[in-house]
């Protein structure tokens, strides 16, 4: 018999500004970090690009130590690095960015959606690297959504990004054991699925309400489990939409200094005067 987790932490996400677009910022929030091996999670909610608007991409920076994770809801997302990959995103599909030792990319709406115009909309979440993989060779994969099990159940629709759900497992190889699924239901529902007792556990509202136990999670709310069963059950208030994620926590010293997720300063040092040198490669905006 299962046992169902309960809830060690609700907290809303915070707004911040990513160049010019305004996120919610699911994690790192106050007080909560991580949810390891997940460290950070960015939620760009729809925003439209009117026709005839100037595109705006983020300009291009570094990363290092982590691999970087763009889940693209809706519109066409365009990705480009040092390491010579360009890639588009459509709605459903994932960019899988493995920063390692260091890479430099850029990012943002097609230039092409300023002539017809367009909503875009995305989540995007860091997930960290143990240490003996944090100067691995940085590399870049996409996962086409058509590719991704999805799963109909009588109480919900379940996408498996990242894992297994049953007999559906992702395609997506990681370096250490997770999963990451992006489920939807109507209003009155209950669902419930399985985790690994040893793992971590949380949700992240995109839009509705559940309830958890005895807890009501509204939008734009993360929710971390105890490590206290081997399932987390829902019910939908609200027709709802979230991310469940999880996996095995990497128990070891973290250090970030803005883009750059190490274990301890001296490899932060180290990642940042290898971007200044150009040992990171360069890319022209």
């Amino acid at each position: 018999m299962q046992t169902t987790r309960t809830v060690a932490h609700i907290e809303a996400a915070t707004k911040a500004m990513v160049g010019v677009h305004t996120v919610n910022r699911a994690l790192p929030v106050r007080h909560l970090k991580q949810i390891s091996p997940f460290i950070f999670i960015d939620h760009m909610e729809p925003f439209e690009i009117k026709k005839g608007e100037k595109i705006m991409r983020i300009e291009p920076h570094p990363h290092a130590g982590f691999e970087v994770v763009t889940y693209l809801l809706d519109g066409k997302f365009f990705h480009r690095d040092s390491q010579g990959n360009e890639q588009v995103a459509e709605a459903g599909d994932i960019n899988w960015m493995t920063s390692g030792k260091g890479i430099i990319h850029s990012e943002g709406p097609i230039n092409e959606m300023a002539e017809t115009g367009g909503t875009v909309s995305l989540i995007q979440t860091w997930i960290n690297l143990p240490a003996n993989k944090k100067f691995i060779d940085p590399s870049f994969r996409h996962y086409a959504g058509g590719n991704l099990p999805q799963v109909n159940t009588d109480t919900a629709e379940l996408k498996v990004l990242i894992g297994s759900y049953g007999a559906f497992s992702s395609p997506i190889t990681t370096h250490t054991p997770m999963y990451y699924y992006h489920i939807k239901m109507k209003a009155g529902q209950v669902f419930s699925y399985a985790v690994d007792a040893k793992h971590t556990a949380g949700i992240y509202v995109i839009d509705g309400s559940l309830k958890i136990l005895n807890h009501t999670t509204d939008k734009g709310t993360v929710v971390e489990f105890n490590n206290d069963g081997d399932a987390v059950a829902v019910k939908s208030l609200t027709d709802v939409e979230f991310i469940a994620f999880g996996g095995e926590p990497i128990n070891e010293p973290l250090v970030s200094y803005g883009p750059f997720v190490m274990n301890d300063f001296k490899e932060i040092q180290q990642a940042i005067h290898d971007y200044e040198s150009g040992k990171m490669g360069v890319l022209e905006y």
